[in-house]
This record gives C-alpha cells, structure tokens and sequence, in this order.
C-alpha cells in the first residue's frame, strides 16, 4: 500500500505544483485500532513555488484527494497553515509530527516536532482535546442509540490525551493502549471493549453506556490550569522561510 500511496502523492505533487514536506498516517491505523476496512488517513505538508507566495493569490492551504478504490483519504496542508496551528499547540500538529507510521520524512519533521515538543502549551492541547471529544460526543453519541462505537473510542481517546497531559505533563503517546492506561478503570474497559468491536468493522453500532457517558459528560466542566507556551516566533519564521525558499525553489 505504501507504494500507492507514495504515488498518489507524486501525481498530486505534479498536478498542482507543491512539494510535500513529509506524509504520515494519521487516525486509526496510526492510533493502532483500525478495523478492517478503515481508510488511509494521509496527511501530509507542502510547499509551493516560492513565486506564488509573493503573487496577490495565495497558493492553497488545503489539498484534498479521495481514492476510494484504495481507501485513501489525502489531506495536505500548505506550510503557512500548518506553522500557524502549530503556534497555537493545536493537537493535529502534534499528532502528525509523531505519527507511528511515516511516508515521507525530512529533517523538517524531525525539526518541528522538537519545537513542539519544547515550547506546546499544556493547558492549549488539553483544551483541543476536550473539543475533539465533545464534538464527537454531541453529534455522534448523545440522544442516539444504538450509537457508533467508532465515536466512542475517538471520544475515549481523546479524555485519554486529557488526562496524560493532566497527570504526565507531556505529550500524549499516539497509540491508544499506551495512553488508555492513564483512564479510569471503568472507562478503561469500556474502551478496550469499544476497541475490539471497532476493529470488526468501521459502522459498527452499539447500546448507550449511561455510567460512561456520565463520566465524559464530566470532563467537558474541568476548569484547567493556564500555561503560556513558549514558541520562539522567529525561529517558526526561519523554518518557513527556509523550506519557501529551498523546497520551493525546487518544484519544476
């Protein structure tokens, strides 16, 4: 599969004349709990030629591409907007920057995920997080029934990140048994139970757990402590003036 994937994103690369950066896998096959037919979540960042950069038309900062013979699902972000979430310790940066599973990798990566790494704002991610799990919650598990399974591990793991951040002070490891471990006991198991039931198939349904919902309804009323990050703006402006100039002056 990887070598279709690393295709699709040459044909890409030579349709709308980027570059990318690096290419990960991110969602469930990177969280270690895909199911069968699960897509491939690619994501990736790109460059453009350094002359739309300076032309009154911004190059676009969201490219998307579905094959759906293979199940890829393509997304790549300009680098300008992948820079400018990541000031904002959004957790997608983060998530794809320590993907498990690499396509593409460059020195970049390497780079921004020390940055992350090292200035992220504790209290910014946790916030992320709690939104993911509360948009997936509203619109995926409350008031249905029978509900989606898949939604209730996303939720899950999403509190899982929560709590790491909460108790560990660290970024949350990707795959869920690692972070699932930090849960509470009873939402513990219920996700490990989730987990094996989601890997039968991605539209796998199931019963409404009151004792669980519950116990994710209290989370979204935490109140967390605040922290400053402590991103060096100038060094992201260096980044993104090195890969304009270099990466895209390469681009044919």
């Amino acid at each position: 599969m990887k070598s279709k994937i690393l295709k699709l994103i040459k044909k890409i690369e030579e349709e709308k004349d980027i570059k990318v950066i690096f290419a990960v896998e991110s969602g469930s096959r990177s969280w270690n709990f895909a199911s069968k037919d699960s897509d491939y979540d690619v994501r990736c960042v790109h460059v453009s030629k350094v002359k739309k950069y300076l032309s009154l038309v911004n190059p676009p900062e969201q490219i998307e591409s579905l094959n759906d013979v293979e199940n890829i699902d393509l997304v790549s972000w300009d680098i300008r907007k992948f820079l400018k979430l990541l000031f904002n310790s959004n957790p997608t940066c983060s998530e794809w920057l320590n993907s498990s599973i690499i396509y593409i990798d460059s020195f970049y990566r390497t780079q921004l995920k020390e940055i992350f790494e090292k200035g992220f704002s504790k209290y910014a991610l946790k916030k992320h997080y709690i939104s993911m799990a509360r948009q997936n919650y509203e619109k995926y598990i409350r008031n249905k029934n029978p509900c989606s399974l898949k939604k209730y591990v996303y939720v899950l793991r999403s509190l899982a990140c929560v709590e790491w951040l909460i108790y560990k002070k660290e970024i949350p490891p990707i795959k869920y048994n690692d972070v699932m471990k930090i849960l509470p006991e009873k939402l513990r198991k219920f996700f490990e139970e989730s987990v094996k039931l989601k890997k039968s198939g991605e539209d796998t349904k199931g019963s409404q757990n009151e004792p669980v919902n519950r116990l994710i309804e209290k989370y979204f009323d935490i109140e967390f402590e605040k922290d400053e990050d402590d991103f060096n703006i100038e060094i992201l402006h260096r980044v993104l003036r090195t890969v304009i100039t270099l990466q895209g002056s390469e681009i044919k």
